[in-house]
Formats: structure tokens, C-alpha cells, sequence
């Protein structure tokens, strides 16, 4: 951001007729007409602004026609019509060299014809005119730029937040509310920049901004200024042929500071030996990387373009966990051998991180077999810790039991309980197995006295409210001649009470503490 940037605003240049003028090869042009014969026809061309007379041929409303006087391109429209539907509009830049800083004012143009000299029996001229309405001010110098945007209310500029970013194609439009085949544009890759060459009386003169002008679309140029301000040697970049890594670096696809600015040489800047420049100038932010690693790795690797395509075939992301894990490049270029393999080979490291043990080979001898261990060991671990977190909640769980004359309820002490319970009563209770263990939910049984090995109604407990989330049987009682007995309802009643109990002594208890 330009310090104290209100006092930029005292020396924003003023547009002209010259502008209106530079403006009008950017909008359509039209030839009026009027038909005085069957072989003939008068019309005024907006071209070449003048009256063509007794012309050898018949004209058509709409028709495309290439005027003979001026060589360019006209629509024709009938005389003595309304054309308020001509209006178009577009939005353009406008740079100025204000002492060393560039200014950039982006205005909607109008494109209007003033209807009564279409309605004249003899018009003179039919000229369009061209209005101007503020919208976007941009100011850069050597090391800074901001940015302003117009208020229709205060009629002024006033500063946006400067923090490197463009605005994006929904902002910076021309507001211009009409049908669409008035307006010439849709975003900014269709914005008009103009006079971008004098630059060159700026100091942003080695941005290489003029010469891309004729490549980058304007957003993507203000994008470049905006790195251009932060570190001035991104020119080399463009001189260089570098495109590709400034596109990267734009696009934010390529983090800043993976760039040494604070180097003068290009090569020293992009962290690339000379023999390989040409390879790393097509280079993606994943290849970029991986370029230094291995040079770091092997600094007298020779042919590090060809190992690089090599990696890549494998997939890059991969071999960078696997290097990650502690082998070499090399190594992985060997022992992996193909994409399939590889993702193999990451998927057995990533399971093997998860055992207690750790990684005991990072190369094992047959992968497949060491890979299905590996799955089978996290299986059990994984096991074995939910079936102790589900036996040490079977012990905590114990306050929440309630007995009847005739039942009785249990809490699992297994998660093959669970999904037994819900098998033989034929319900979804198997689901809830890592819920119950991880204490978001409470699974308890209901059994008869006389049989507390036979399941017979599940009933869940939200653990927070100490509610019943629900209860249910065989089937969920879905079946007609198997509905919830009277003893299970009228337990469920019982147990809500007992439940509000236990709740009313926490909260006393609470409140005591």
C-alpha cells in the first residue's frame, strides 16, 4: 500500500475527446440508410462519418456490410427508427504517467445515438456518442501500488485494502443493468487497456508490462504488476522465458517465497542449474519441487530432467510421502517400478505408521504380503482399543442400569455384543458400535431375568441429556403381530424417571460444588 495514497487522488488525469475517439474502433459501427430505389440506396457510415449518396445497391435492416469508403465493417439499420436498443456499453482502462507512478482509470463507456437526429425526415450527422462513469482507479509505483474504487454516493474515490490480490471477474464489472446483447463484455478477461505503453515514463519502465500486453489479458496484467511492485526482479522471469513460472506464481500456484528474490541471478533466483534451464522453464509447481529435492539429494545427478519424468510417471505425491518416510529417489525409482506398485508401497508405510511399532522395513522383500500384514495388524489394533474402550465404559456405565421385577438391563462389555444383539434381533445396533465406544451414544440391553443371555429390546441414551433416544425389539416392531409388549412400555416409563433422578442429583451436585 502507497503511503498516505489520499493525497494520489489530487492528480488523477482527466479524460478527453481524445479518449472518446480512442474508444470508438472498440465499439460496433453502423451504417443508416435509406433505400431511394430499387437499385439504389443513401447511407450515413459511423466509420468514416459521412453521407455515402446514390450508392448501386439496396441495403437490408441488419445487414453486415463493408463500407467502400472506409474499408470496415457496418451493421446496417433503417432511418427514422427509435435506436435506444443500440446502447452498448464496455469497460476500459485508461493508463496515465503521472510523475514515475502509473495510473489505471477504469471506466464503463457508453456507447448511445441520440434518437432525435434518427428521426429527422433530413438528418446531418448521425454520430454516436460516448459517455464515461468511474469505477476503478489503479496507482503503482517501484515498490507499491493501491487501489481505489468509485462511490456513486460521495462521487469520489475512495482506497480498497491493498493485500496483493486482483478482484476477481465479478468485481471491477461496468454496472450497467440492461438486456445482455447490450453490453460488449462479461468480465475482465474482455476489459480494454489502453496507451499501456507509456509505462515507459514510469518507474515500473522494466516491468515488461507493454510487451505483454499483446498475450495477457488485462486482469492477468494487472496481476503481473501487482508481483512486479512486491519484487522488481520478476522481470527476469519474462526476459528469461520464464512464463511459465510467473504464470504459476500469479495464479498463486506457486508459493512466493519458493523464489530467492533477494538474488540477482535468474538462475540463483529459481534455485536451477544452467544445464537444466530449458527442461525447468515447462516445470509445474509439484516438478519444481521435486527438482530441488533431488538436486540437494544428488548434486551431481546429470541427466535430472529425465529422472524427474521418471518420478512423475509414478505419481509425485506418493513418491514425495515415501521419500518423506526416509528413502531415497533412487530407491523409489528402483523398488517402485510402476504407479500401481507405488501406491501399494505408500499405502503399506501409511498402515505400518499407524501400528506401535512403527515401520520395521521400509523395502520388504514380497510388498504384497508385507502389505496385507500390515492392514491385518491395524485391524486388530484397531479392534482391540475400541473392545477396551467399550469394557472400561461396560464398568462406568453401571449407574445407568435399572431392574424390574422381570428385567433386567446389561451394558456391553464387547463390540461383537453389539453387533450380535442387533443380528438376532434383526435391527441396526451393529452400527452404533464406534459411537458407544467413543461415548457420543450409550447402548444398553434389556433382558428377562430368567434369560439374560437372549436379547430382547436395545434401548439407546443420549449421554448428555440423559434421555431415551429410542427402544426397540425384534424387526423395530415393524411386523403386525409383533408390537412393543406392555412390560417394555411400561418400562421405558420407569426408566425416564429413574433417569431424571440420576440427572436432578448431577445437577444438585453441581450447584453444591
Amino acid at each position: 500500500m502507497i503511503n498516505n495514497c489520499e493525497r494520489l487522488l489530487k492528480d488523477i488525469p482527466e479524460l478527453t475527446a481524445e479518449h472518446e475517439q480512442q474508444v470508438e474502433q472498440y465499439f460496433p459501427q453502423y451504417a443508416f440508410y435509406e433505400n431511394e430505389s430499387k437499385k439504389s440506396c443513401d447511407y450515413f457510415c459511423t466509420s468514416c462519418h459521412c453521407w455515402h449518396l446514390n450508392e448501386p445497391f439496396r441495403l437490408a435492416h441488419n445487414q453486415i456490410h463493408i463500407c467502400y469508403h472506409c474499408g470496415e465493417t457496418v451493421k446496417a439499420k433503417a432511418l427514422h427508427y427509435g435506436r435506444k436498443n443500440l446502447e452498448t456499453s464496455r469497460k476500459i482502462g485508461f493508463c496515465f504517467a503521472v510523475g514515475d507512478r502509473l495510473y489505471i482509470r477504469f471506466v464503463t463507456v457508453y456507447q448511445q445515438f441520440c434518437s432525435c437526429d434518427l428521426y429527422n425526415e433530413n438528418p446531418t450527422q448521425i454520430l454516436p456518442q460516448y459517455f464515461f462513469t468511474n469505477e476503478y482507479l489503479y496507482i503503482y509505483e517501484q515498490h507499491a501500488m493501491q487501489r481505489f474504487a468509485y462511490s456513486w454516493y460521495d462521487k469520489s474515490f475512495y482506497p480498497l485494502k491493498t493485500d496483493g490480490i486482483i478482484p476477481s471477474a465479478s468485481q471491477g464489472l461496468a454496472w450497467y443493468w440492461g438486456p445482455p446483447e447490450k453490453t460488449l463484455y462479461s468480465s475482465w478477461d474482455s476489459t480494454i487497456l489502453l496507451n499501456i505503453d507509456v509505462i515507459a515514463d514510469t518507474d515500473l519502465r522494466y516491468s515488461c508490462a507493454d510487451e505483454l500486453s499483446d498475450r495477457y489479458t488485462v486482469h492477468k496484467i494487472l496481476k503481473w504488476l501487482n508481483l512486479y511492485v512486491r519484487h522488481n526482479n520478476a522481470e527476469y522471469l519474462i526476459k528469461g522465458g520464464f512464463d511459465r513460472i510467473a504464470d504459476l506464481l500469479m495464479n498463486g500456484q506457486l508459493k512466493l517465497n519458493k523464489i530467492h528474490w533477494k538474488e540477482n541471478n535468474l538462475l540463483k533466483m529459481l534455485g536451477c542449474r544452467k544445464t537444466d534451464i530449458h527442461s525447468f522453464a515447462e516445470y509445474d509447481t509439484n516438478e519444481i519441487e521435486l527438482y530441488r529435492n533431488i538436486i540437494k539429494e544428488e548434486p551431481n545427478i546429470q541427466n535430472a530432467s529425465g529422472f524427474i519424468s521418471s518420478l512423475s510417471k509414478l505419481g509425485i505425491f506418493a513418491v514425495n510421502e515415501i521419500h518423506d518416510a526416509g528413502v531415497k529417489y533412487r530407491q523409489i525409482l528402483k523398488y517402485g517400478k510402476n504407479h500401481q506398485r507405488v501406491m501399494l508401497w505408500k499405502d503399506y508405510l501409511d498402515n505400518c505408521k499407524r501400528l506401535p511399532e512403527g515401520i520395521e522395513e521400509l523395502m520388504p522383500a514380497h510388498l504384497e504380503q508385507a502389505h496385507d500384514r500390515a492392514v491385518e495388524k491395524v485391524a486388530y489394533y484397531t479392534n482391540k482399543a475400541e473392545a477396551e474402550m467399550i469394557a472400561k465404559r461396560a464398568k462406568t456405565l453401571k449407574p445407568l442400569l435399572m431392574n424390574t421385577q422381570n428385567l433386567v438391563m446389561l451394558a456391553p462389555e464387547t463390540g461383537e455384543e453389539i453387533i450380535s444383539e442387533g443380528k438376532i434381533l434383526k435391527h441396526c445396533v451393529g452400527g452404533y458400535v464406534n459411537r458407544h465406544a467413543r461415548g457420543d451414544t450409550v447402548i444398553l440391553f434389556i433382558r428377562h431375568k430368567a434369560s439374560p443371555s437372549i436379547p430382547y429390546f436395545t434401548i439407546e441414551v443420549n449421554p448428555k441429556s440423559l434421555t431415551i433416544v429410542q427402544c426397540h425389539g425384534y424387526k423395530n416392531e415393524r411386523e403386525s403381530n409383533y408390537k412393543k409388549p406392555p412390560e417394555i412400555v411400561e418400562f421405558e416409563q420407569q426408566y425416564t424417571k429413574f433417569l431424571e433422578d440420576i440427572k436432578n442429583v448431577r445437577n444438585n451436585s453441581k450447584r453444591t460444588a
